[in-house]
């Protein structure tokens, strides 16, 4: 039987902070950086097919992917269109159309624009059309 459903992939996406974090898009086909072997501290890792990689680790361990961003979802914000992650602030844009502005260097984490507070920045992104990778850094 030939399913015409893709497949679809949940990573990881746990910011770094420091403007070392890929920037997201709902979708959008991008190339992206996932660990080869996640870090076992991660909390709940093993339910992710992928954890993105950010640069704060090594620049080891890591491998490149082009994929579709299907969707990006938080706990507590819902849905989310996009994660801007260029400069001092990351700027979280939800479906809804709020754009949440969160401090990356100074106080990371810290809300800027919102009365939330947040302390699990941590996203569930699902994936599809996942290339084989193109780079491999052991």
């Amino acid at each position: 039987m030939n399913s015409t459903e893709p497949t679809l992939h949940n990573a990881l996406w746990m910011p770094g902070w420091y403007e070392m974090d890929q920037p997201l898009q709902l979708h959008q086909t991008s190339t992206l950086w996932f660990f080869q072997n996640p870090p076992s501290d991660l909390p709940d890792v093993e339910q992710y097919d992928f954890v993105f990689f950010n640069q704060l680790s090594a620049a080891t361990n890591c491998q490149v992917r082009k994929a579709l961003i299907k969707s990006i979802t938080h706990p507590e914000l819902g849905a989310i269109q996009q994660i801007d992650t260029q400069g001092l602030d990351y700027v979280i844009f939800t479906t809804s159309g709020d754009a949440i502005v969160v401090n990356a260097e100074e106080s990371p984490g810290s809300v800027k624009n919102a009365a939330v507070d947040i302390q699990d920045w941590s996203m569930t992104v699902t994936l599809t059309d996942l290339s084989e990778p193109l780079i491999n850094a052991s």
